[in-house]
């Protein structure tokens, strides 16, 4: 076992900065074989200055070259205990990276910022055209130039990408808000009073005075756990307060399990904002994920988020041989496939697999583009735009006893073709509270479902945001001319849930072969304004083989 205390002498005394302590530590550990690397419980600072430095591209996160406080490379059977320990960054830091690890445990500690990535504000009143914000201490800020711009530590500054309105009461977005991406194209601002200004801009809707606007920089440049090419990580018992970016972000790794993790904001902070983006989100992943009696709330997006990724084809080289390329930007510089890959083929209109095939060998040519040569002959009516996915790194996943409330967006986002069962947790969320998605033309995200079970759970007035059409969404990216020659996702189950509703929407879905609807109760709570105008407890359209029956779904 390698104690931290041992090595305190490496820590950076002008700042009590512990992250040199923590190279040091690590890489006795790694050359004496020891397993365990533990932290006596206390609050430790870390700052970029002495971290280690490499680049990164993170999907659905921001590329760059980064500094790294627990960067974790070709370890085995290793563990970092924090024994209930605060663990505090500062400024533009990752604090842990996994790549080409196995069977790694992170547990007992809470991450948090110094200074965070966002800012808030209350909103004193408003008008058409501007409005009037007191900003707490917490939140330093400058205006050069009639530009309202926060600071952080040192120089650092941060830009505003969205302004967005939360319920301050209710700790949740306020009801039926819009995002206001318009605010970094254009805004002007001014001092009316001390820490009081006139932010005038154009609003998608007027914020209620007393209502805590959330003011976002756009970056993800620092999520809190970076995990790639990895095999058997565990996280368990892990707080996070906040991050630059998602949460957890794994991709191509296999065998993960968070357990007791909490996203949230600290006690006592007065923060409204726990995550800046996703609080877990898995990309080209394998095996099982497993969430188990984990809080998801009051992040920036969704709970999360399990896919894979489509490449477009770009050029047919050869009956052998094509290129594709990565669209969506927080996706480049991301290796999908490798030699051996089972890959298909899917078009981009319907999503349907029209060809499959394995990769035999892969040429990067940049991050934006590679070239793939294949062991059987393409079939000649491929054509540019379709997609091709991997058919090796599909993961079963299993979220269970979560409770995820207060965020920005949706719940849970589930996109893949291996066995996911959702059960016996509890969703308060402004959009819905699951979305089965999929699509080939903006996010790029695959791949087609296969056997999903929904059962147990409690949906409590979701949908009061702007986020969704339904409780429960199936929302592949098939526009309606194609809907009718699309099954693009396949066996779904929703059984024995609960659904405390005011909406008037239980599940919309489209484009499915195989989808029951069994055992549920909708309690109607009147919790909201209904915000629909009519229309069908389910919608279900352009789908096959559905089983809809003893659901008591009264409405009275």
């Amino acid at each position: 076992m390698t104690n931290l205390e041992d090595f305190f002498f490496s820590v950076d005394t002008e700042n009590n900065d512990a992250t040199p302590a923590v190279r040091a530590a690590l890489a006795a550990a790694r050359a004496g074989g020891e397993r365990r690397l533990v932290f006596p419980k206390a609050r430790y600072d870390f700052w970029p200055d002495r971290a280690f430095e490499q680049y990164w591209f993170i999907s659905n996160n921001d590329e760059g070259l980064k500094r790294i406080v627990f960067p974790l490379e070709g370890l085995e059977d290793f563990e970092i205990d924090g024994q209930g320990s605060e663990f505090v960054f500062h400024g533009y830091v990752l604090p842990f990276t996994l790549r080409g690890c196995k069977e790694i445990t992170l547990k007992n500690f809470s991450i948090d910022w110094a200074r965070t990535f966002h800012s808030e504000a209350v909103v004193l009143a408003a008008r058409e055209g501007s409005i009037d914000i007191e900003i707490p201490e917490q939140f330093p800020y400058k205006i050069p130039h009639d530009r309202l711009v926060f600071t952080g530590e040192g120089d650092i500054t941060y830009d505003i990408s969205n302004m967005l309105e939360f319920d301050t009461n209710k700790r949740e977005t306020a009801f039926g808000v819009f995002d206001n991406f318009a605010v970094h194209d254009w805004h002007t601002a001014e001092e009316i009073g001390p820490r009081q200004v006139r932010v005038h801009a154009k609003f998608s809707t007027l914020p209620t005075p007393g209502n805590t606007m959330a003011i976002m920089d756009g970056g993800r440049l620092c999520p809190t756990i970076t995990i790639e090419r990895s095999q058997g990580v565990t996280v368990q018992n892990v707080t996070l307060y906040h991050s630059g970016g998602m949460g957890i972000i794994a991709q191509h790794s296999s065998d993960l399990r968070v357990e007791n993790l909490t996203v949230t904001t600290p006690p006592e902070s007065g923060r409204m904002i726990s995550l800046t983006a996703d609080a877990t989100h898995f990309v080209n992943c394998a095996g099982e994920i497993v969430l188990e009696n984990c809080v998801f709330e009051n992040q920036m997006d969704d709970a999360t988020n399990v896919h894979g990724i489509y490449g477009q084809i770009s050029a047919i080289v050869s009956p052998t041989e094509i290129e594709f390329a990565l669209v969506h930007p927080q996706q480049l510089g991301i290796d999908i496939f490798a030699a051996g890959d089972p890959i298909e083929f899917v078009r981009n209109t319907t999503l349907e697999t029209f060809h499959e095939n394995t990769v035999a060998r892969v040429d990067r040519v940049n991050k934006q583009f590679t070239r793939l040569t294949l062991e059987s002959p393409l079939p000649t009516d491929l054509s540019l735009k379709d997609a091709v996915a991997n058919l090796r790194w599909i993961p079963n996943l299993t979220a269970r006893g979560c409770r995820s409330r207060g965020n920005r967006a949706r719940g849970f986002l589930v996109t893949t073709g291996g066995k996911a069962l959702i059960e016996n947790n509890h969703f308060h969320i402004a959009g819905a509270a699951i979305l089965i998605e999929g699509d080939a033309n903006y996010w790029f995200e695959s791949g087609k479902v296969r056997d999903v079970t929904i059962r147990g759970n409690h949906f409590e007035n979701c949908n009061y945001g702007v986020w969704g059409t339904a409780t429960i969404e199936v929302n592949p990216g098939v526009a309606e001319p194609y809907r009718a020659q699309s099954l693009y996702h396949h066996s779904i189950r929703v059984e024995n849930n609960t659904f405390d509703d005011f909406h008037g929407r239980l599940l919309a879905a489209h484009c499915v072969d195989g989808l029951t609807f069994t055992g549920n109760v909708m309690r109607p709570s009147g919790a909201y304004p209904k915000r629909s105008a009519g229309g069908e407890l389910l919608e279900i359209t352009h789908c096959a083989n559905v089983d809809i029956r003893d659901n008591d779904l009264s409405t009275s």
